[in-house]
């Protein structure tokens, strides 16, 4: 009979410990010029930075969650190899292709393999939706410079709107130069419409945060249909109101407005997360498991 991985002795454990060690070693030689693309341009942008530390935390959640789960495997499994395998065929197909997102695919990829190997498929499975998210953080990466634009119009438009409501007068402009400026005209004052201001960390952070709550409770597919555009709206509207109270209450705090600048992005983006928390939150959303159902089918005794 052969003996299984986990119960050989640390000697004989030795060469396959130093293969593995080898070919993580050689992945992380790979993928780390994606690796460092991918860090230095999540913190170069405060709001991509809020999006990743959404994306750490959860993490440390699922962990503290399944703690009592979580076991070191160590264990070279099909499903490893796979997953690795995949990796490498992502990143050749990088190069053959000039694709740098099948690069960067390949990273989750590379990644999925190392969980694998330490936590086993169990854990695995337990971590997928944070690997998905981790692959959505990357594709937000990729998309901040396209919509950084979009978003700060849209941010504009609808805080001038509100703000039209409340009784002050208020428009948008484009100043061409020396560079493009959207500006916030409100009676004599001037608000400069900037890329932290696009609400893109707010609605990236709030959609992630949306996206780990919902795999994590292996909601119904309509729940994900219905709540993830409304965890972006949440964060939009969220955004738009501190746009229109910075714009409010910077006449009363003239030399504090780095102060109040802060303090109304702080208050938007954990009350906009909390919200979210809580649209995420609710147990009827949770699909039922096969077992229950099988329950539910059986027929009760006269």
């Amino acid at each position: 009979m052969s003996e299984s991985f986990t119960t050989l002795s640390p000697r004989a454990r030795r060469p396959d410990l130093l293969l593995a060690a080898g070919l993580f070693l050689l992945t992380a030689i790979v993928f780390w010029p994606a690796a460092r693309w991918l860090a230095s341009e999540t913190f170069a942008r405060e709001q991509l930075k809020q999006s990743f530390y959404v994306v750490v935390f959860a993490g440390l959640w699922i962990a503290w969650e399944k703690r009592r789960n979580l076991r070191i495997d160590l264990h070279f499994s099909n499903r490893t190899l796979g997953w690795l395998f995949a990796s490498y065929a992502l990143a050749a197909g990088a190069l053959v292709f000039k694709t740098p997102l099948l690069f960067l695919g390949g990273m989750v990829a590379a990644l999925g393999g190392m969980i694998n190997y330490v936590f086993g498929g169990q854990a695995f499975r337990r971590t997928l939706p944070l690997l998905v998210v981790f692959g959505l953080l990357i594709l937000c990466v990729l998309l901040f410079p396209v919509l950084d634009w979009p978003l700060r119009q849209m941010a504009g438009v609808e805080a001038a709107r509100f703000l039209k409501f409340l009784g002050l007068a208020s428009h948008l402009a484009v100043a061409p130069r020396p560079e493009v400026k959207l500006l916030l005209l409100t009676g004599n004052q001037t608000f400069l419409v900037a890329t932290e201001c696009n609400g893109f960390g707010l609605i990236t952070s709030a959609f992630l945060l949306g996206m780990i709550r919902l795999l994590y409770r292996r909601v119904a597919l309509r729940w994900f249909l219905v709540l993830l555009p409304l965890c972006a709206g949440v964060a939009f509207v969220f955004n738009f109101l501190r746009i229109s109270v910075i714009v409010l209450l910077a006449p009363y705090f003239p030399a504090h407005y780095t102060l109040l600048h802060e303090t109304a992005g702080l208050v938007a983006l954990y009350s906009g997360l909390g919200l979210v928390w809580l649209l995420t939150g609710w147990h009827r959303l949770t699909a039922p498991s096969p077992s229950l159902e099988r329950a539910r089918a059986v027929p009760k005794a006269a």
